[in-house]
């Protein structure tokens, strides 16, 4: 299923990892690579930091 999402142009999803290494692991190399390279494009704006006071 992420081999498909990942191909999919102009669609948003997340997909997290502690590491590229697990990410490897959980998708294998060809997927993660592929992640990678669109990840690295991706322009996104700055999000304020949140507030952890309750």
């Amino acid at each position: 299923m992420v081999d498909r999402l990942s191909r999919l142009p102009g669609r948003s999803w997340i997909l997290v990892a502690s590491s590229v290494e697990r990410l490897v692991e959980t998708v294998g190399e060809e997927v993660t690579d592929r992640l990678l390279c669109a990840a690295e494009q991706a322009e996104l704006p700055q999000r304020p930091r949140p507030n952890m006071r309750w």
